[in-house]
């Protein structure tokens, strides 16, 4: 798993709060205290657990994780090439993009 923050924080305020984000991240994902969010048990995905986030709205998976910055959850493979999940570059945000494609949008 990869978390990631880029560009300049507007103020030390701005940046400690997106480090809290990006630390409350993955914790929520492996959290056993929050079951239905749940979808990565040690090193391995749980399929189901992920196919019932992707049925979420940006917005309920927001809530439902805890998280109130934008973010996006996405997979490398061990070259660091982004695994599409169901065809898709990732789950989160639209305002997240890799190389002009947003975080939702579809792999050709």
């Amino acid at each position: 798993m990869l978390f990631y923050l880029s560009g300049p924080a507007a103020s030390n305020k701005q940046n400690e709060k997106l480090r809290t984000e990006s630390e409350k991240l993955p914790a929520a994902l492996t959290s056993q205290q929050n079951i239905s969010g749940v979808f990565i048990k040690g090193t391995k995905v749980d399929d189901q657990k992920l196919g019932e986030a992707l049925n979420l709205s940006y917005e309920n998976l927001k809530q439902l994780l805890g998280i109130q910055s934008e973010f996006c959850i996405y997979f490398e493979d061990e070259k660091g090439n982004v695994v599409p999940i169901s065809n898709k570059i990732g789950i989160g945000s639209p305002l997240v993009n890799f190389s002009g494609k947003g975080c939702n949008e579809t792999v050709s």
